[in-house]
């Protein structure tokens, strides 16, 4: 079944994305008893929406970030370096946040939490609002107290908001907003460092009747199938993991569709031409761009 293709933009007017709009990549299928849809409204109303700030790799390409998204709008999945100056370029007020949900915790997915920090503060995020940070246990504390002795909180503390750090390990659980993760711990480590505590999450989002993976930087892991089986979207790793590989996870797991994030986007033709080979419902979402996951009809 196909619905209507909807890809527009409401009030805010968004900067074109870098690299163009590829139309190979339009789409609104319903896949799963899900429909998902492309568009470029900030409009977080109805269905599960994840907004991509950052596509990109370890170092971005000129102009883009590494990979973060949000989830309905209130929801951070990694900071990447600059999530906070994107989240105000595509319509979105930080003050709204309720979570920062980190896959791991190499730099290039946490550089920006300092930069969060410091704007909450600022506006004087309400005490009787704590934003909640959540990964990986062995990680998401220590990284979270060095961004504070980064802001020199103790010198300064007006810029202290209120917090919750949840650490969770494989298979650890947690609800909010209507929403329950489950963590996944997957296979990842830089080229010279040892392994480090990485988690795939799984998004039920019991509201809207929807599910959804993403893996964080993870190398080829095939359990991460059966962890994904079944859900509307996964949202892979597509440098680590050799795009056919990932593809092959997705075919595996009979997921809707695979979104390939984290890479080199100077080279997308040549992720997707690997990915789609194996999965054909294999895409690149750009910066600035909303997925919107609403139960099918």
């Amino acid at each position: 079944m196909r619905s209507r293709l909807d890809r527009r933009r409401h009030g805010r007017v968004f900067p074109k994305p870098a690299g163009g709009v590829d139309e190979r990549d339009d789409f609104a299928v319903v896949s799963h008893g899900v429909a998902m849809i492309k568009t470029w409204s900030n409009d977080m109303n109805e269905g599960t929406t994840i907004t991509f700030l950052g596509v990109s790799c370890c170092i971005p390409n000129v102009g883009l970030d590494s990979a973060c998204f949000l989830i309905n709008g209130r929801h951070l999945v990694d900071t990447g370096w600059g999530s906070l100056d994107r989240m105000r370029r595509y319509g979105f007020e930080p003050l709204d946040l309720e979570s920062i949900i980190f896959t791991h915790l190499h730099h290039d997915h946490y550089l920006g939490l300092p930069h969060l920090l410091f704007y909450l503060g600022l506006r004087r995020r309400p005490a009787e609002k704590p934003i909640k940070i959540i990964g990986p246990s062995q990680d998401v504390e220590k990284v979270a107290i060095l961004a504070d002795e980064f802001l020199q909180i103790s010198r300064y503390p007006e810029l202290k908001i209120e917090r919750e750090i949840i650490g969770l390990n494989s298979g650890g659980e947690y609800s909010i907003d209507g929403m329950k993760l489950t963590a996944f711990e997957v296979k990842h480590s830089s080229s010279v460092s040892s392994p480090i505590q990485a988690l795939a999450y799984k998004l039920v989002d019991e509201k809207a009747g929807v599910t959804l993976v993403f893996t964080g930087d993870t190398h080829f892991y095939p359990p991460v199938a059966d962890f994904a089986r079944g859900s509307a979207l996964l949202i892979h790793d597509g440098v680590h993991t050799p795009p056919a590989e990932a593809a092959e996870i997705a075919r595996r797991a009979g997921v809707g569709k695979l979104a390939l994030i984290h890479f080199d986007c100077e080279k997308t033709d040549e992720v997707l031409a690997g990915a789609r080979g194996v999965f054909p419902m294999t895409f690149a979402p750009k910066e600035g761009e909303t997925i919107r996951l609403t139960r099918g009809v």
